[in-house]
């Protein structure tokens, strides 16, 4: 009767933990940059599907795949944020610190995941945003390029 029992719960623990790695690693809906490549993937905490929400006073994690298309000494940032009263800033400035897969220098052709940990305040407004990312070479070209639909909203 024991042995069922924990045959049974390990089945039980092993369908958890197949759903929960199935859920985290669903895509997330974006759209091109009228200017350089799309993700190949992108995958943001709770947003599988429509306005991606921002939860005041959580952390917001997204994971990005791409291919970087010319040799790239440096992924500068940059960030533009519609929709927003306030200047954005962005935690760093140079992305290669946190590429998971990856360091820099990156040649052409290389997949590489970029990862992105981000506060979202408290004192963040609740409201409707549009965000555009993008990572650029050492001479100023675009190497990845996407905008996310988001809404800032309470926990």
């Amino acid at each position: 009767m024991a042995r069922k029992y924990f045959a049974a719960m390990n089945f039980l623990y092993g369908v958890i933990l197949a759903t929960l790695l199935v859920i985290s690693d669903q895509s997330t809906p974006y759209k091109k940059c009228s200017k350089g490549p799309p993700p190949l993937d992108l995958r943001v905490t709770n947003c599988t599907k429509g306005i991606c929400p921002l939860r005041r006073g959580t952390n917001v994690t997204a994971e990005w795949d791409f291919t970087v298309d010319e040799d790239t000494t440096i992924l500068r940032p940059r960030v533009r944020v519609s929709g927003s009263r306030s200047t954005t800033h962005f935690p760093q400035k140079d992305a290669c610190s946190t590429l998971k897969n990856a360091t820099c220098p990156l040649v052409a052709g290389q997949n590489v995941t970029y990862m992105l940990e981000m506060p979202i305040l408290k004192s963040y407004p609740r409201m409707p945003l549009n965000i555009e990312f993008a990572f650029l070479d050492q001479n100023d070209t675009v190497v990845v390029c996407f905008k996310l639909a988001a809404r800032v909203v309470n926990k």
